[in-house]
């Protein structure tokens, strides 16, 4: 029994030993196992780092690496056309005659007739003053006119009186009865009679011209239409009092027919000598932006106007309002048509504007494809380019007039059918 409890106690001994090699075991293969892993989470972090450096450094280079762009030449064919030369200029619509209605007299309005946009014609009541005190200064005149004449047959029947004392005084003298005092009394008493008529008439001339003062200022008490038109203005109502003192007050602004109207345009110096009277020309304004005017050059104004250092010259057109839509002091644009040119060689205004990139250097520039591609055309004047072997090569050409889309060619630089550069593109080589 106690032999068997030995080898039972030396088996358990064994058994507990084996579990904990086991258990040892395990533990240093999960040692292994970790370090393994740590190992292998160090070469991965070390190999990304690699990669995206290298990524990064290709991206650098792509960026840096010179590139050649390859020029896409945009072309234009030479060719024969008509053209229309024009002018253009900006101005306002006008009445062909606008006249102003004002007040000579100083006085009380008591009646207004018109109104605005009125038609009148000529000799129309358009308002009266108060004529009270004008016709109480007529009847004054007329007075003072009848003294004046009674005065005058008062002094005429005096002088009469002073001759027949004269002749009497004179006849009486030859026979001796009558002195020399008594002559000379006698003709001086007709010559003072003579002088008080001669004064009398005088006074007679001044009530008349007193009684026309007071019938003119009667009669410009009612304000009347010189002309045939339409009331523009009416800047006077009845109860207004007017003063004529300093300055005549205006009452009325009237114009004549607006059938007929005049467009006053400022004229650019550049074209003052291309515009002449006869000019056909049309116009458009912003109450009928789809439509346009007919109009024509009346005449162009000799005398400049100079503002902010640009000068221009008025510049007037006759335009037709027969449908009345036209109002005046309407903001209208005109074009003027101041000549043609029949099949003339032509190009476009774009290749006179047009430069071709210049090339520095080997011709590389640095940076992604077509990054330099849209550089700034500089304007160069008479000068068209064309391609000859594969590049551009300038040619000097002598221009005539230009409608602002293409201009006139002079020169025999250029013939109908060639082709001139107007454009440049760029694409990676």
């Amino acid at each position: 029994m106690a032999g068997g409890e030995g080898d039972l106690d030396t088996e358990v001994m064994n058994t507990k030993s084996h579990r904990q090699d086991d258990v040892l075991e395990e533990m240093a293969g999960e040692v292994r196992a970790a370090i393994r892993a740590e190992h292998a989470r160090g070469r991965f972090g070390v190999a990304g780092w690699a990669l995206t450096a290298a990524v990064l450094a290709g991206a650098l280079i792509w960026w840096l690496w010179p590139t050649k762009e390859e020029i896409v030449w945009q072309r234009h064919v030479v060719d024969r056309g008509d053209m229309l030369l024009t002018a253009t200029a900006t101005g306002n619509l006008e009445p062909k005659s606008e006249i102003t209605v004002g007040a000579e007299i100083s006085g009380l309005i008591i009646e207004v007739l018109v109104a605005e946009n009125d038609p009148v014609a000529r000799g129309d009541v358009l308002a009266r003053f108060d004529t009270e005190e004008l016709l109480v200064n007529m009847e004054q005149a007329n007075a003072r006119l009848a003294l004046a004449q009674a005065s005058v047959a008062e002094n005429e029947a005096t002088l009469a009186e002073a001759l027949v004392n004269e002749q009497r005084t004179e006849d009486v003298l030859e026979r001796g009865l009558a002195s020399a005092a008594d002559m000379d009394g006698d003709r001086a008493a007709r010559q003072r009679a003579e002088a008080r008529v001669t004064y009398a008439r005088a006074t007679v001339r001044e009530a008349r011209a007193t009684v026309s003062v007071a019938e003119t200022r009667l009669s410009k008490a009612v304000i009347a239409a010189p002309i045939d038109g339409v009331v523009l203005q009416r800047n006077v109502e009845p109860g207004n009092a007017v003063a004529a003192n300093f300055q005549t007050p205006q009452l009325f602004l009237l114009a004549e027919d607006l059938d007929e109207m005049e467009l006053h345009v400022s004229l650019d110096e550049a074209d003052v000598a291309l515009v002449r009277a006869g000019q056909p020309a049309t116009f458009t304004v912003d109450a009928w932006p789809d439509e346009a005017f007919d109009a024509e050059v009346l005449k162009v104004y000799l005398y400049p106007t100079v503002e902010n250092n640009v000068v221009t010259y008025v510049t007037v057109l006759n335009a037709d309002n027969s449908d009345g839509r036209l109002q005046p002091g309407m903001t209208a644009t005109a074009t003027i048509t101041t000549g043609a040119r029949s099949q003339i060689v032509r190009v476009p205004n774009s290749a006179l504007r047009f430069k071709p990139p210049s090339d520095e250097g080997s011709g590389m520039t640095f940076g992604p494809p077509g990054m330099n591609s849209g550089r700034k055309l500089e304007p160069v004047g008479n000068t068209v380019w064309i391609l000859r072997d594969g590049e551009p090569q300038r040619v000097i050409i002598r221009t005539g007039y230009t409608d602002g889309r293409h201009t006139e060619v002079l020169s025999d630089e250029l013939n109908a059918g060639d082709e001139i550069l107007i454009g440049v593109g760029a694409g990676p080589g």
